[in-house]
């Protein structure tokens, strides 16, 4: 009976370009995931307008505060 071993593999190329294309892989995934957590203070703020919540209690008012402050100045009338 023989036993089967994995050796470990190198490679010998170099790749010139392979940290820049991870940092700018890293940096959509950064950009990414703060477009999302806004998207969903945009949706939470939503939400929280179509239930009519009292703009006065502490949750509601630092997130209109928040997602106001983000808000484009052009689409505001």
């Amino acid at each position: 009976m023989t036993v089967n071993t994995v050796s470990e593999v190198q490679t010998t190329q170099k790749e010139p370009e392979r940290q820049r294309r991870i940092f700018t892989f890293k940096t959509t995934q950064v950009v990414w995931l703060l477009l999302s957590i806004f998207e969903a203070f945009l949706a939470l703020r939503f939400v929280l307008k179509l239930k009519g919540a009292k703009p006065t209690s502490p949750f509601a008012a630092v997130l209109y505060v928040f997602t106001g402050l983000m808000r484009l100045r052009m689409f505001q009338f």
